[in-house]
């Protein structure tokens, strides 16, 4: 049974990591074409969930503790990096008094998240 649990995870985790591997570079494009703090946070986090799934797959393979705690201190150093990088961004917006365009292919890819 937990043999079978655990393919089950890693195939879900495969899935994951596939979807955010396209999604980046389109949400990437959508944020320069945008100039939207969202978009950017959004693309930022993709490539964060990313990393995470990357720590997940080395849970369900066996990855030893210090493999497994190392990872996730990495994520969370990924999150406050974000955190740092769409406060800037806000705040240059806001001050430059540039409002961001809305971007078309950021709103798809957002509704097609959305439908999983």
């Amino acid at each position: 049974m937990r043999d079978t649990l655990t393919r089950r995870g890693l195939r879900l985790e495969y899935a994951t990591l596939g979807w955010n591997v396209v999604g980046v570079p389109i949400l990437i494009a959508a944020a320069i074409r945008s100039g939207s703090p969202a978009v950017t946070g959004f693309g930022l986090d993709s490539a964060i969930e990313i990393g995470a799934s990357l720590v997940v797959v080395w849970e369900l393979t066996g990855a030893p503790k210090e493999r497994e705690a190392f990872g996730v201190r990495l994520i969370g150093f990924a999150f406050l990096a974000v955190a740092v990088c769409i406060t800037v961004q806000a705040v240059v917006t806001l001050v430059s008094g540039d409002h961001p365009g809305h971007s078309v292919l950021g709103i798809v890819f957002g509704r097609a998240l959305l439908a999983q």
